[in-house]
């Protein structure tokens, strides 16, 4: 199955996601006990996240089917 994933709404609830993770990071990033290895993996799925948004926004990178 395939999902459209240049639809707005999709973008929109990606961008979400993104301050989640954002959120997410502070809160581990805080605590006195920090997580090196989750944090290390969220800030890896972060970069990952956030690039894949930008992509999707840039109408440069979309080629035609």
């Amino acid at each position: 199955m395939c999902i459209p994933l240049d639809d707005s709404a999709m973008v929109c609830w990606l961008k979400t996601q993104v301050r989640v993770i954002e959120a997410w990071r502070e809160e581990l990033a805080c605590r006195a006990e920090i997580d090196i290895p989750a944090l290390l993996r969220l800030e890896e799925h972060y970069a990952w996240l956030t690039s894949e948004v930008a992509r999707l926004e840039d109408p440069s990178s979309r080629q035609a089917a």
